[in-house]
């Protein structure tokens, strides 16, 4: 399946990609197209984009002159850092520090995209979120699990990379953790209560949220109306997650 772009509505627009772990099993990737209130657009994530999605994106953005910034939100997606800051070059380029160290030869904007003052310069047009209780960049590179999940409240969509993911896959069927978050819950007492905090805190962000947007797998959550809301499920996540938890708990306090 090629890469394709969805039109999300009211400024929002999502690209599924690809992405084939060892070159042969593809779970896919994305990033997300977003037209700002002052007519501008910021990307985010980073994708190479080709062919008609490449002709589309260049289209809407006046041949990608119209994009402002590039926000590189989940620390360990760096494949196409390099290549998006080459599509779009007169983009103010952000990310983490793991993105700074990993492509160290690129023009980065001082801020980091978990950092709170980039998040109230976008206030206007986006609202983010980072994880608590846990490793935002962990040591093990394995470990998948932290990003900056960012919410549009025009088209009332969240835009969430592995920290969230959907499956139709029966054994993990539908909306949860990253199966990583055991590994990365910080050892200190409070860890487990902080990301349960936050987790709530989420859910109740997503009662405005109509449209989630998630990096792996190539189709796209059902939309809040089209069945159960968006709140619900993140929920129903937690509690899946609740034996996890409960277990860091009692050992880190």
């Amino acid at each position: 399946m090629g890469d394709r772009i969805i039109n999300i509505g009211d400024g929002f627009w999502n690209i599924r990609g690809s992405f084939k772990v060892g070159g042969i099993v593809e779970i896919g990737t994305q990033a997300s197209l977003v037209r700002l209130a002052s007519g501008g657009f910021v990307l985010l994530d980073a994708y190479t984009l080709t062919g008609p999605v490449e002709r589309e994106v260049m289209a809407l953005t006046d041949q990608g002159r119209a994009v402002e910034a590039i926000l590189n939100l989940h620390p360990f997606h760096t494949i196409h850092t390099k290549a998006s800051a080459a599509q779009f070059p007169s983009a103010r380029l952000y990310g983490t520090a793991r993105h700074k160290a990993k492509a160290p030869g690129l023009d980065w904007e001082a801020l980091t995209t978990d950092d709170p003052e980039l998040h109230e310069q976008l206030s206007a047009d986006l609202s983010f979120t980072v994880p608590r209780g846990v490793d935002f960049i962990a040591s093990n590179e394995s470990l998948h699990f932290s990003s900056v999940l960012a919410f549009h409240p025009a088209s009332r969509t969240l835009h969430v990379d592995d920290t969230l993911t959907w499956s139709t896959l029966p054994l993990v069927k539908g909306l949860v953790f990253h199966p990583t978050l055991k590994s990365v819950l910080e050892r200190r007492p409070g860890a487990v209560a902080d990301f349960r905090q936050w987790a709530l805190e989420l859910a109740d962000r997503c009662e405005d949220v109509e449209h989630l947007v998630t990096a792996h797998m190539r189709a796209l959550p059902p939309a809040s109306s089209a069945g159960t809301p968006l709140s619900d499920r993140v929920r129903t996540a937690l509690k899946k997650v609740e034996k996890v938890l409960s277990a860091h708990e009692r050992r880190h306090g």
